[in-house]
């Protein structure tokens, strides 16, 4: 293992120089660093993306292991002939949550 004092003693003075401008800047004592308008709208898409990438991931982890409390739901509500409530399976939940973020981002991407 390489170890180094001089890049120790580097990457603890941008460290400190990072903390202190992250503490003027909450307390006030500095302006925040303005980002361009570009920037803040890439950034805005980004976490758009992350978002709904997050909700259909989780939606195929569902669809592809389902919920055993679900199963026996049904089966007691069709040994007890009674209707069971309508709501949404697991594949129109995930293609409803595609469908809504191709919505959201428009047809010209990649959701869309």
């Amino acid at each position: 293992m390489d170890f180094s004092v001089k890049r120790l003693a580097a990457d603890a003075g941008t460290l400190l120089s990072r903390a202190v401008q992250f503490t003027e800047e909450k307390l006030g004592q500095a302006e925040k660093t303005e980002l361009d308008a570009h920037l803040e709208n890439l950034l805005t898409r980004a976490e758009c993306t992350k978002h709904w990438t997050e909700k259909i991931l989780k939606q195929t982890e569902v669809l592809l292991q389902p919920n055993p409390n679900v199963r026996i739901e049904e089966f007691f509500y069709e040994k007890l002939d009674k209707k069971a409530p309508t709501r949404m399976n697991n594949h129109e939940m995930l293609g409803q949550s595609m469908i809504d973020s191709g919505n959201e981002f428009g047809p010209g991407t990649a959701y869309g």
